[in-house]
C-alpha cells in the first residue's frame, strides 16, 4: 500500500461515527462533540497530506507483470485438465480475466465476434455437406416411399373394422371378450381395445372408435301410404332439419 493511500484510510477511520474515541465519548454530550470535532479536522488535514504525498511519492509497480500472468495461465490450465465441472468453469473465468487484462481494448469483443463467424462458416459448411448428402442419397425419394409404403399407413377412423370377433391380424382366428370393447386373440394372446385403438402386424396404427359411427343416423321414414298432405309435409321438414 502507497503512503497517500494509508493517509486516506486514517482519515476515513476517523471520520467514522463507529471508531473507538467517538465511542468512548458518548457518555457526555459535550464530550463526544469536541471529540468528534477534533476527529474532522484531523481527517481533513490527513488527506491534504495525503494529496501532497501522493504527488511526491513514486507509483506503485504494477503487480501485473508477465510471470504473475504465466503463473495465472498456469492455474487455468490445472483447473481445465481437472475433469471437474466447476474447476473447468473457473478456468475459463480465468481465461476471459487474462485476455481482458493482457489485450487491448475491443479485443475481447472482436475475438468473440471472430468466433462467432467461425461457428456461422461451420455451420453453412455442414448445411452444405448434409443437403449433398440429402441428395446423392435420394432422401427425399425415401422419406416418400415410406408414407405411401402400406406398413407405415395410419387409418383414419371407420377406415377399418371398428368391432370384429375375428382377429384383425389373423384373419379366421376367434377372440375371447375380456372387457369392455376389449378382445383377446386365441392365437398369440394379442389384446385389441376398439375404443383406444390398436398397432397390427405391420405397423399400421388404427384409431380408436366405435361401431356406433359406422352407420349414419337413419331418416324417419314414413310408416303409411295414408299420410295427409300435412303429415307429409311435417316429415319434410323433419328430412330438412
Amino acid at each position: 500500500m502507497r503512503i497517500s493511500e494509508m493517509l486516506i484510510a486514517v482519515a476515513e477511520w476517523l471520520e467514522s461515527p463507529n471508531n473507538e474515541a467517538m465511542l468512548l465519548a458518548e457518555y457526555d454530550d459535550a464530550c463526544l462533540e469536541k471529540v468528534a470535532e477534533t476527529c474532522i479536522k484531523a481527517a481533513e488535514i490527513l488527506k491534504s497530506g495525503a494529496a501532497s504525498v501522493d504527488a511526491i511519492e513514486p507509483a506503485q509497480e504494477s503487480l501485473i507483470t508477465p510471470s504473475s500472468i504465466d503463473a495465472l495461465t498456469e492455474i487455468a490450465q490445472a483447473l481445465d485438465e481437472s475433469g471437474d465441472p466447476d474447476l473447468i468453469k473457473s478456468a475459463s473465468v480465468l481465461d476471459e480475466l487474462l485476455l481482458t487484462i493482457a489485450a487491448p481494448p475491443d479485443a475481447v469483443k472482436n475475438f468473440k465476434e471472430a468466433q462467432e463467424r467461425k461457428i456461422d462458416v461451420l455451420k453453412a459448411k455442414y448445411q452444405d455437406v448434409n443437403k449433398a448428402l440429402h441428395e446423392q442419397q435420394k432422401v427425399g425419394d425415401t422419406v416418400k416411399a415410406l408414407e405411401k409404403s402400406p406398413y407405415t399407413k395410419e387409418y383414419r377412423i371407420m377406415e377399418h373394422a371398428l368391432s370384429t370377433r375375428g382377429c384383425p391380424i389373423h384373419h379366421g382366428a376367434q377372440m375371447a371378450r375380456i372387457g369392455e370393447n376389449t378382445w383377446q386373440c386365441d392365437l398369440d394372446k394379442a389384446i385389441f381395445n376398439y375404443e383406444n385403438g390398436y398397432t397390427d402386424d405391420r405397423g399400421n396404427k388404427v384409431p380408436g372408435g366405435s361401431v356406433a359411427a359406422e352407420t349414419p343416423n337413419s331418416w324417419p321414414q314414413p310408416t303409411s301410404q295414408f299420410d295427409t298432405r300435412e303429415q307429409k309435409l311435417q316429415m319434410f321438414d323433419v328430412y330438412k332439419s
